[in-house]
């Protein structure tokens, strides 16, 4: 099936399928969601997206909220009508309590090609906490992304006032300098469930790593620039605002990273 949709309990049919204007959702975008990648009848690190689904349930006091037996049998149910290709699965959870889960085909990119990004200076807030969950209220990121796309590229790089790198539209980033992998704290942007994984596999293989903060002559002048997330795992970025990085190709850091994630 190329679109499966469940809804407060049960698989309908998408053309139909419809949230009330009185969701909380709909009516503010207060609720939260979790995108994932599902493949060969698996969820690629369900554990860990359902972990962070919770403890964001937690921090922002969302109240009722479907119960987490609930949303796991529903992604089991919709997986099982899905065939063996990559599929989209998105989580959506609101207080209505609203429980949807769809899945959508997925099409994985080359990961010998990369990415270009621009960077949009004042649009990364280290101390809005907001951001540091994946709620529905997305507006900023997705206007991020429009704008990106208005100046030829395929992301935007999220910056601070002071020219720090934060995280792109859908992405955390990463960056490698003399061997070290790189990323910003987890300060108004998203923790995401790949980055951790990857941070983990870095050190596990004896890869240097730092959290820390990124000035702008770093990441500008990085070895390799990377983004991560749950659905496309790991892709390079080759060009920023036009100039290469590194090379302007995929980098071997990328490689090693890469395969630390498809063996998850």
């Amino acid at each position: 099936m190329s679109h499966v949709v469940w809804l407060d309990g049960a698989l309908v049919d998408p053309a139909t399928a419809a949230l009330p204007i009185t969701d909380p959702g709909v009516r503010w975008g207060d609720g939260l969601f979790e995108t994932m990648r599902a493949e060969n009848g698996q969820v690629a690190m369900l554990d860990r997206h359902l972990a962070r689904l919770s403890a964001s349930i937690t921090a922002l006091a969302l109240n009722p909220i479907p119960t987490g037996a609930d949303i796991r049998a529903a992604v089991d149910a919709v997986v099982a009508q899905l065939d063996d290709t990559p599929h989209r699965v998105r989580i959506t959870v609101t207080t209505h309590p609203t429980l949807l889960v769809e899945a959508t085909p997925y099409e994985p990119a080359d990961p010998n090609t990369g990415v270009a990004v621009v960077a949009l200076p004042g649009t990364w807030w280290p101390g809005n906490e907001i951001h540091e969950h994946k709620t529905l209220s997305y507006a900023h990121h997705r206007l991020a992304h429009r704008r990106a796309v208005a100046a030829g590229a395929d992301h935007a790089l999220l910056i601070d006032a002071q020219g720090r790198l934060g995280e792109s539209d859908a992405a955390n980033v990463f960056i490698v300098t003399g061997g070290t992998l790189v990323t910003p704290p987890v300060e108004g942007i998203l923790g995401g469930v790949t980055r951790d994984l990857l941070l983990e596999a870095a050190a596990a293989e004896g890869i240097p790593v730092e959290v820390r903060h990124i000035g702008a002559s770093e990441w500008r002048g990085a070895d390799e620039v990377l983004l991560s997330n749950g659905l496309a795992g790991v892709t390079s970025v080759l060009t920023i605002d036009g100039a290469p990085v590194g090379h302007g190709t995929p980098g071997p850091m990328a490689a090693r990273l890469r395969q630390a994630y498809t063996a998850q």
